[in-house]
């Protein structure tokens, strides 16, 4: 008979498991970004990008609740969103940093997807 896991080892299986869901998702999105969103304005991704990743998640796994935080696009082309996500034992920061093409130089500019990356920090809460 195997003894019940410890706290810790709880915690880093979940983390283990939001990673390879993270990464998951990210093959997802990308699909989704060059099938339905391609030349998108620029203005619009990141509310596309938040939108299309909370929908992914929901429809994914229900027992990982994520919710949006913040986002940050200080360059032209790159919006980095962060997420809270949580199960019923753990807490954990989600991370999406998205690279795009633009056809021109404004923000209504047509956007096309390059690179996305979707991340869980473990260091974001105390577990």
């Amino acid at each position: 008979m195997t003894d019940a896991p410890n706290k810790k080892e709880d915690v880093q299986r979940i983390l283990d498991y939001a990673e390879a869901v993270a990464k998951e998702s990210r093959k997802a999105l990308t699909v989704e970004f060059s099938q339905q969103h391609k030349g998108i304005p620029f203005s619009k991704a990141s509310q596309v990008l938040q939108e299309s990743l909370l929908a992914w998640f929901g429809r994914r796994d229900k027992s990982l609740k994520i919710t949006y935080e913040q986002t940050n696009s200080t360059k032209p082309g790159e919006i980095r969103a962060v997420f809270i996500g949580e199960t019923k034992k753990v807490r954990f920061k989600l991370h999406a940093n998205a690279t795009f093409t633009l056809a021109g130089g404004t923000a209504e500019s047509s956007s096309y997807l390059k690179e996305l990356n979707v991340t869980v920090d473990r260091r974001a809460f105390p577990n």
